[in-house]
């Protein structure tokens, strides 16, 4: 069985409807030049409150890619993941706060589950500001985890980058419905699935 099937697998609610998420929003972040170039943040905008995303994902017949036409930047205490970036290392050094990274939700180490599947290889080309590539690839968290699920405002947190070049992304993406709960606490029914894929992305400064 395909790895990257088998993680599905995993992460997948039992239902045979699929739900969609509403869009993809990037924000331009002001790095006050700190940092070269500038830097954006992707965000996945949800249905609903509650809502689960817990994979970004490539595989063969949906491919991932987030490219730029300059180097990411790529701050030397960071790292490919938010999870590399230590909270307390970014009031000592505030260029941290621009690194290039991917995510599920969090924007530093502080419990922050995300991790990579089958994907060292392709994280560590994005950690050297190169490219973030793959067709047989993910990042993740599981479903229970609090930061999968959409807050008040149904965004989450994708990536963040940062670089001097057009940059522009190909993504796909997995999750569930939030649960339907009785007035006793208990589900209802079975959440659907949220799956899209070929969801593209371009990063442009605001005029």
């Amino acid at each position: 069985m395909n790895k990257l099937l088998t993680l599905g697998l995993a992460l997948a609610a039992t239902a045979s409807a699929s739900a969609q998420f509403v869009r993809l929003e990037v924000d331009y972040i002001d790095n006050m030049g700190k940092v070269p170039g500038d830097t954006y943040r992707v965000y996945a905008v949800m249905e609903n409150e509650g809502d689960i995303l817990d994979a970004v994902y490539g595989e063969a017949s949906a491919a991932l890619k987030v490219s730029s036409t300059k180097p990411f930047y790529q701050h030397p205490k960071g790292g490919a993941l938010s999870a590399d970036i230590q909270r307390y290392d970014t009031t000592l050094d505030e260029t941290l706060l621009y690194d290039s990274w991917v995510t599920i939700g969090a924007e530093d180490n502080y419990m922050n589950a995300v991790s990579g599947f089958i994907m060292e290889d392709a994280l560590a080309v994005f950690d050297q500001g190169n490219e973030l590539a793959t067709n047989d690839g993910a990042w993740f968290v599981t479903p229970d985890k609090r930061q999968a699920a959409a807050g008040p405002s149904k965004r989450i947190l994708l990536m963040q980058l940062t670089s001097q070049g057009e940059i522009s992304g190909l993504i796909n993406l997995h999750g569930r419905t939030k649960a339907v709960l009785d007035s006793e606490g208990n589900p209802v029914g079975a959440p659907e699935v949220i799956q899209s894929e070929g969801l593209t992305f371009v990063c442009k400064r605001p005029r």
